[in-house]
């Protein structure tokens, strides 16, 4: 009925099938304490969330290395305050954000970070956003795609700087202007997976 996985300091999977129909939040790190803990990181594993909330949410730091994480559906996929991503296949369709660098904590910078994966968002209709942070985003590498009325959304700087972007179909090869996706996509209807 609320948080499905739950941890002060951290949550840590490297492997293992997961099913997770949550009434909140799928996997949730917080520690009202010491906001330098409540991290999650995922190396491996295979997982099939479907949330009334967040699919995934640390306070600090979310980091994926690994596995394939499908969120059916959710308000925001992925959210922490520095959101790094460096491989594994990912899946997000989210009625709010698909992946959301907010200041959760003061001990790190407000950043989401592509270094690789394949990544799939799906974004419902409305005022949504596919990556948003209210810091920096920095793509370096990774397959992104993305459906949906805004692609990324940044209050401080957005660089594309490698890996293969396609936003509504089409090919990017620069950082869109904040709140600028292409426009078109999106709905409960046009789940690619």
């Amino acid at each position: 009925a609320y948080d499905s996985l739950e941890a002060n300091d951290s949550i840590v999977i490297c492997d293992g099938t997961f099913t997770i129909n949550a009434g909140k939040d799928a996997l949730h790190s917080e520690n009202e304490d010491d906001l330098s803990l409540g991290y999650i990181y995922i190396s491996g594993g295979t997982f099939d969330i479907t949330s009334k909330s967040d699919g995934i949410q640390g306070t600090s730091i979310v980091q994926i290395d690994g596995g394939t994480i499908t969120i059916e559906t959710c308000l925001e996929g992925i959210e922490g305050t520095y959101v790094q991503i460096n491989d594994g296949t990912i899946k997000i369709y989210a009625t709010d954000d698909g992946i959301n660098a907010t200041q959760k904590s003061t001990y790190y910078d407000v950043l989401v970070e592509f270094n690789g994966g394949n990544i799939t968002i799906d974004m419902g209709a409305g005022d949504t956003d596919a990556v948003d942070a209210n810091g920096d985003i920095i793509v370096n590498d990774g397959i992104i795609t993305i459906t949906g009325n805004s692609s990324f959304d940044y209050d401080g700087t957005g660089e594309l700087n490698g890996g293969t972007v396609t936003v509504n179909g089409s090919v990017i090869t620069t950082m869109p202007p904040q709140m600028m996706g292409g426009g078109g996509g999106g709905g409960m209807g046009n789940r690619r997976w």
